[in-house]
């Protein structure tokens, strides 16, 4: 009977092992929310306006390009309706308490400029001009003030300004090419500042 109460007991203590082991450390990863210029669930309806060109026509409708490719962007990752007018007044009219409007000035300018090239820079020193040329490549300039206005009052809500750079070394690219690059990455840099992108960030949960 000794014998026997001994192996219960053992079988006991082996079973309650696994319970009480202290467990390691375990990583997760966690969704943190971006953060935004306007606090998170502040507006429910944005207006996007043509924005007023400040810079010599290229043969392209800047300024109406820009708020297109602006709002459809916006409409992708919005929940909420996401209008567009001619001007910051007809949001005025038809906005709400909640509707914020963007407004603002663009510029698309273009120069020719001399640059290094790259295929004829020597190796052994990136300050020697010995054996480089120059070559004449064409710059694209997109610059935009952007206002954030609430339809409500006509209060600034933020401002920012952008300004992208794009050089190609075939000088007839036409605007348009230019215009569909630079604002691609004008999208990129406002939809986190004013809809938030979430990322993922790694967090150990510690066991006991």
């Amino acid at each position: 009977m000794k014998a026997a109460a001994v192996v219960a007991v053992l079988a006991a203590a082996l079973a309650a092992g696994p319970a009480c082991r202290t467990a390691g450390p375990v990583e997760v990863r966690v969704s943190i929310p971006g953060v935004t210029a306007l606090p998170a669930g502040s507006f429910g309806e944005v207006v996007v306006t043509e924005f007023r060109e400040t810079s010599p026509p290229v043969d392209l409708a800047v300024g109406r390009e820009l708020r297109d490719v602006l709002a459809e962007a916006i409409d992708r990752v919005f929940d909420g309706p996401v209008r567009r007018l001619a001007t910051p007044q007809e949001a005025r009219t038809f906005g709400g308490e909640r509707t914020i409007v963007l407004a603002g000035e663009v510029a698309l300018t273009t120069e020719v400029r001399k640059a290094l090239n790259r295929q004829n820079v020597p190796v052994d020193s990136p300050f020697k001009t010995e054996g480089r040329s120059l070559i004449e490549v064409r710059r694209w300039t997109m610059t935009l003030g952007l206002s954030v206005l609430s339809a409500a009052n006509g209060a600034t809500l933020f401002h920012r300004e952008f300004r992208e750079e794009r050089d190609y070394t075939d000088l007839e690219k036409p605007a348009d090419f230019a215009f569909s690059e630079l604002s691609d990455r004008i999208r990129a840099r406002l939809l986190p500042l004013l809809i938030g992108s979430p990322t993922l960030e790694a967090r150990t949960l510690l066991g006991r």
